[in-house]
C-alpha cells in the first residue's frame, strides 16, 4: 500500500510540474538587430522618445511630432533612427528616408569608424508595425551611405526593432 501511495504522489508532482505553463517573455525584449556587410549588429534595451510639437516658438523645425529610438552595441556602435509625422499619434505603415526627417543614422566604433546614414537614400524604409502607449516595434531595410567617406553605399538587412517610448515636450 505504501508503494502504491509513494507511486501515486510521485505520478502528481510530475504531472503538476511538467504540465506548468511556460511564461513567454518574447514580447517583452527590447532590441535593435540588422545585418550589414554578412555581419550581425545587436543592440539591447533601446530608448525611444516621441517629441510633441512646440507652436510656442518661432522655430519651424519643432513644429512636427518626431520619434527618435536609439540604441548601442555591446562593442559601442550606435544606431538611431528618427521618423516625423504630420500628426500625433505615430501610427503603423511605412516611413520612406525620401520624406524629410525620415532616417538612420549608424556610428560604428567597433570595426573601422565610420557614419552611416540613409539621407539621400531611395530605397531606405522603416516600417512600423505595431505601436501602443509603452512601446513600438518594426522593421527597417535599403542603402547607408557612408558620410564619413571612408567607404560606398552599404546594405542593411533584417533590420527589426522593439523599444519603449516615452513621450516628452520639445
Amino acid at each position: 500500500m505504501r508503494i502504491l501511495v509513494t507511486v501515486l504522489l510521485g505520478a502528481v508532482i510530475m504531472m503538476s510540474i511538467s504540465c506548468g505553463k511556460d511564461k513567454d517573455d518574447s514580447r517583452q525584449r527590447r532590441f535593435i538587430s540588422l545585418k550589414l556587410d554578412n555581419r550581425v549588429y545587436l543592440s539591447d534595451s533601446p530608448k525611444g522618445t516621441i517629441y510633441v510639437p512646440n507652436f510656442s516658438d518661432q522655430n519651424p523645425d519643432n513644429d512636427f511630432p518626431r520619434m527618435e529610438i536609439t540604441g548601442q552595441s555591446y562593442n559601442g556602435d550606435v544606431i538611431t533612427f528618427t521618423l516625423t509625422n504630420a500628426t500625433l499619434p505615430f501610427t503603423p505603415g511605412v516611413y520612406p528616408a525620401t520624406k524629410s526627417g525620415n532616417g538612420m543614422l549608424m556610428a560604428l566604433n567597433s570595426t573601422s569608424p565610420a557614419t552611416l546614414s540613409s539621407e539621400g537614400s531611395a530605397d531606405f524604409y522603416i516600417t512600423i508595425t505595431n505601436i501602443d502607449n509603452v512601446a513600438v516595434e518594426g522593421s527597417f531595410s535599403g542603402t547607408l551611405t557612408d558620410i564619413s567617406g571612408s567607404g560606398g553605399p552599404r546594405a542593411v538587412k533584417d533590420g527589426a526593432f522593439r523599444a519603449v517610448i516615452t513621450q516628452v515636450s520639445q
